[in-house]
């Protein structure tokens, strides 16, 4: 055995793992649950109660968003968002992503064990979307969702990592709401997903990221921008909606993959390119700020989407009015990241007349967008049938613009240095 090999092997013991604790404390906190459910009475009683319509809060539209985010094809985009910015962690994603892959799927084919569907009939159960009876331990959605938990309670710092650990246990937790799963088969997931990001964060450590793991990200990113709004994986046959939150993921991994070629730009070929004064270095700042913007824009266009669904789906408002305001929260939403991320280069103004400066200009870019939308949906009966693609098309048509009008107005250097945050 090589020097290298000792040393990889090394580095997975405890005194020398800076992921060891990541490891130790899922396995200290899933142990009693997966001892309490390893008795099938118990197991058996506790999904029924679970599963039962009358023990969960929220409509059946709001399990299967949460459920798909298992799906890795929904999940990928992301993750991706909050890695796309971290190079030195992306190998890791790579091969967290790889082990849990292996993992997850050789326990299924190891582990022949039977799904609730199959043990007691489907119509003991209350199913949300398709039935599944096979291949139940460990769930596959849960690894999947806590794969993306243990990254970010590795790499993160903050409250980030409690709002993802929730997000994470929403979605474990939306696969005994819609009867795919035992809680015995969510304890084990949660702790292959750890145990993977355990592995591969070694592994990483080890290897080093670089361009090879980054341009990897990159196809993989352009894989679901380009699949995403194909992709079916059974629950648009029962909930047509779902195909909404398949184009905005496709969007945003459009947008990822710009940012992620800007870096790759910046990072390899900056030196030799930009020099202080020149038109090339104008022209990158400025397509750096747009790019930022049209993150923020992405980002923005995920909260619209899902005020829209709220209001209109969820609660039954009448869709222009739900149109309305969806996107002023997101124009709030928009507002806060570019004064932070888009425009952090530019000395603070105090934050409410920034503000209200900023929604001031989405009444006049409210205009083409909301009235763009009411046209097309009013008159064309193809987006009267698809009203998210007319929602897609006045977002765009408002994108230069705002950005134009934040740059000069809002967020202008001249205007803004001479006042400091209040």
């Amino acid at each position: 055995m090589s020097t290298r090999q000792q040393g990889m092997l090394q580095s997975f013991y405890p005194d020398q793992n800076p992921y060891f604790n990541l490891l130790k404390w899922a396995t200290l906190l899933l142990l009693p649950f997966a001892l309490i459910f390893h008795f099938d009475s118990i197991n058996q009683s506790a999904f029924l109660w679970l599963n039962h319509p009358a023990n969960t809060v929220g409509g059946d539209a709001l399990w299967v968003v949460l459920t798909n985010f298992g799906d890795g094809f929904f999940l990928f985009p992301l993750t991706m968002l909050l890695f796309v910015l971290k190079p030195k962690q992306q190998l890791s994603v790579i091969l967290t992503m790889l082990v849990g892959a292996v993992l997850l799927n050789g326990g299924k084919a190891v582990i022949d064990s039977l799904r609730p569907a199959g043990e007691l009939g489907s119509d003991m159960l209350n199913i949300i979307g398709p039935t599944v009876r096979k291949n139940s331990l460990p769930s596959g959605h849960t690894g999947t969702v806590f794969l993306m938990v243990g990254l970010v309670l590795a790499h993160f710092k903050g409250a980030i990592r409690w709002w993802i650990l929730l997000f994470g246990a929403l979605v474990a937790f939306s696969r005994i709401v819609v009867g795919a799963h035992w809680p015995q088969d969510l304890v084990w997931g949660i702790w292959v997903g750890i145990l993977s990001t355990y592995i591969g964060c070694t592994l990483a450590d080890n290897i080093g990221s670089g361009l090879k793991s980054r341009l990897f990200l990159l196809f993989l990113t352009a894989v679901c921008a380009v699949f995403l709004p194909f992709y079916d994986n059974g629950f648009q046959e029962y909930f047509p909606f779902l195909i909404y939150w398949q184009y905005a993921l496709s969007a945003l991994s459009l947008v990822l993959m710009l940012v992620t070629l800007f870096t790759l730009y910046k990072d390899y070929l900056e030196a030799d390119l930009l020099v202080e004064g020149t038109l090339v270095n104008k022209l990158y700042k400025l397509v750096h700020r747009l790019v930022k913007f049209g993150l923020v824009g992405a980002t923005g266009f995920v909260v619209d989407m899902g005020i829209y669904w709220l209001m209109s789906v969820a609660l039954g408002i009448p869709h222009l009015v739900a149109r309305g305001g969806s996107y002023w929260v997101a124009a709030s939403w928009n507002w806060y990241w570019n004064r932070t991320f888009t425009f952090n280069h530019v000395v603070k103004s105090k934050k409410a007349p920034q503000w209200i400066k900023y929604l001031s200009m989405c009444m006049v870019s409210f205009l083409p967008n909301w009235g763009s939308y009411y046209l097309l949906t009013e008159f064309v009966p193809f987006f009267a049938d698809f009203k998210m693609l007319a929602m897609i098309a006045g977002v765009l048509a408002g994108m230069m613009f705002n950005f134009t009008f934040a740059s000069v107005f809002i967020f202008a250097a001249g205007r803004d240095a001479g006042v400091r945050e209040g």
